[in-house]
């Protein structure tokens, strides 16, 4: 009798442990199906072994979120009505509610939450997961009146908070959320999470008036709290730049006053384009003297931001030129081992190059870096300019032994230079006239992908193979490139006009009118750029080039502020050529003209 009980206990667990082992078979055969997108089988596996085992919390949240997966809410919401007899808890009860919702039942999806919330013990887990499902199906002013109950009853302020900020952010409540915002940042300090949660509200003039009134309060209320200064000061910068500067004087004043704090703003200003505040920041710590540890950065940066500031203005004065000259002249003077003024020279250089057409200005500041620092990576960036210059004198032997020492001796220490350097050479040759050789050279460039330069030379070797039935016409137009490099726009002019009538109808000649056209455009002549431009696209209507040819247009009315006549283009740009790489630049344009006539 014992032997039969044994058997029968035997095949009772042989039996249980099958189907254990065919139920999980299933359910990793769910998650297969599930983590395929294949959510039909995946609902019907889960479903079947929850069928079975129904207080499995892998098998019910699988059948959960194979049906949401599918937007099958009312079948989910008569199995959770099922579910609710074998476990009411409050999670399933939110669940329901937000299934009540999406099938229509609004009533009882607010009794559903409302329960959720009675149920005990009341705790602030059960008024989050109220607000979180509601803010699933979009209805923010619920879930923040949910939260803010809670908020009210338990008063954890720092829980609440963190999901109340994101809602006010959503519902553009800058009043609700600056306040929620600030009163965790007194708690935390986190700057950054700071910032970007009031960036997201700084959307209107209200806004900012709000969140500045604020702010200054708090800066009162905590008169050396750094944490609000900083969070002030960084407000203040893209509002009231100025006093910004006041609020990182002062906090300079708290931390040493060795000028590090208005450096730091100084710097940001500058790499946000918002270079007079810059300047008077530099200026502030320049005055501090020597004793600064930040007096030579501070030195380079004021003119740096000098130099980036002229770039908005391409008339401006040799007498600026030469101020911001005199100002690397001092730190070359007062810093003369110090890798910063190499830096300097090299800024000297390309300003008495680009500015004041000082050939031998420029040469003196680059054989001074190439002789006192001979193993720095400036030098390798001094090589190069200086063989430029000789390129530019026609001292082509010269301008080869400089690029050649480059590639030689700064391998490891300047890769981009030598890349430099390597198209340089194939320049020589292109300029010389020696087309087939210049092509290798070219190609060689090109190979190394990772090189900036390597674009660079894929474009002369597409304008070489693209053209090499033109063999004369190619040369005049390498010669009327030199002519460019050399500075000599009259020459330059004549040359790409003879390249359109020797090479009629090819893309040679298409791409010597564009480069007449910028020519025209940087002689400020914009009747002759729009009357070039305009025979062309009325000459070649179905041309490649006519998305730049469109650019430029616009830009010649731009610049003499006919606004309306340089958005009529860029549109034009935008609509004929949807895929232009100008696309971008043209939309922008448009973006900042009709901000700034708004």
């Amino acid at each position: 009798m014992k032997q039969i009980i044994y058997i029968l206990i035997f095949g009772t667990l042989i039996n249980c442990a099958f189907a254990q082992s065919s139920t999980e078979q299933k359910f990793q055969l769910a998650q297969v199906y599930e983590k395929n997108g294949d959510f039909e089988n995946a609902s019907r596996l889960y479903y079947e072994i929850y069928k079975i085992t129904p207080k499995n919390g892998r098998y019910y949240d699988g059948v959960v979120r194979s049906y949401k997966a599918l937007h099958q809410y009312s079948s989910l919401l008569s199995i959770i009505q099922e579910h609710l007899k074998i476990e009411h808890t409050a999670d399933v009860v939110i669940l329901a509610g937000e299934l009540y919702w999406r099938t229509g039942k609004t009533d009882d999806a607010n009794n559903a939450w409302k329960e959720a919330l009675e149920m005990p013990p009341k705790n602030p887990e059960s008024y989050i997961d109220v607000a979180e499902s509601q803010s699933l199906l979009m209805l923010f002013d619920k879930a923040i009146s949910t939260l803010e109950n809670g908020q009210k009853i338990f008063g954890d302020t720092f829980s609440f908070s963190e999901k109340l900020i994101p809602l006010y952010i959503a519902a553009g409540d800058y009043v609700k959320g600056v306040d929620e915002i600030l009163g965790v940042f007194e708690s935390d300090k986190n700057l950054p999470i700071a910032q970007g949660r009031l960036s997201a509200l700084m959307a209107g003039k209200d806004a900012k008036k709000y969140i500045e009134k604020e702010l200054e309060k708090k800066t009162s209320k905590y008169d050396n709290d750094q944490f609000y200064l900083r969070l002030y000061g960084w407000f203040l910068k893209s509002v009231d730049p100025d006093k910004a500067l006041n609020i990182f004087k002062k906090l300079d004043d708290i931390t040493g006053g060795l000028g590090t704090e208005i450096s730091r703003f100084a710097n940001d200003s500058k790499q946000d384009g918002n270079y007079d505040i810059a300047l008077k920041a530099y200026d502030l710590v320049i005055a501090k003297g020597k004793n600064t540890p930040h007096f030579l950065t501070s030195l380079f940066g004021f003119a740096r931001t000098l130099e980036y500031k002229i770039q908005e203005n391409p008339k401006i004065s040799k007498e600026t030129i030469e101020k911001i000259i005199a100002r690397y002249r001092q730190i070359v003077k007062e810093y003369s081992y110090d890798l910063t003024a190499a830096d300097s020279r090299m800024r000297i250089a390309q300003l008495s190059l680009d500015y004041l057409n000082d050939k031998e200005s420029a040469k003196e500041e680059l054989q001074a870096i190439i002789k006192q620092f001979p193993q720095q990576m400036v030098t390798a960036s001094a090589l190069n300019l200086f063989g430029s210059i000789m390129m530019m004198e026609n001292k082509m032997e010269d301008a080869g032994q400089a690029f050649a020492q480059v590639i030689n001796k700064y391998k490891r220490n300047a890769p981009l230079e030598v890349d430099r350097a390597s198209y340089l050479l194939a320049q020589i040759q292109y300029f010389s006239g020696n087309i087939d050789s210049s092509f290798t050279l070219f190609t060689n460039v090109s190979e190394n992908t990772g090189s900036d330069i390597a674009n660079d030379a894929l474009n002369k070797i597409i304008l070489i193979d693209q053209n090499k039935q033109f063999t004369e016409g190619l040369k005049l137009f390498a010669q009327a490139e030199y002519k460019e490099w050399q500075k000599d726009t009259v020459q330059a002019l004549k040359l790409y006009q003879d390249v359109t009538a020797i090479a009629s109808g090819s893309d040679l000649a298409e791409q010597s009118v564009i480069r007449q056209a910028k020519i025209e455009f940087q002689s400020s002549d914009y009747t002759q750029v729009r009357k070039i431009l305009s025979e062309f696209l009325a000459k070649y209507p179905d041309t490649i080039y006519g998305d730049i040819a469109h650019l430029l247009i616009g830009d010649s009315y731009l610049s003499e502020n006919n606004t309306d006549d340089a958005v009529k283009y860029y549109t034009q740009l935008i609509v004929k050529y949807p895929r232009s790489i100008y696309l971008q630049e043209a939309r922008e344009k448009i973006r900042k003209i009709r901000t700034k006539n708004s």
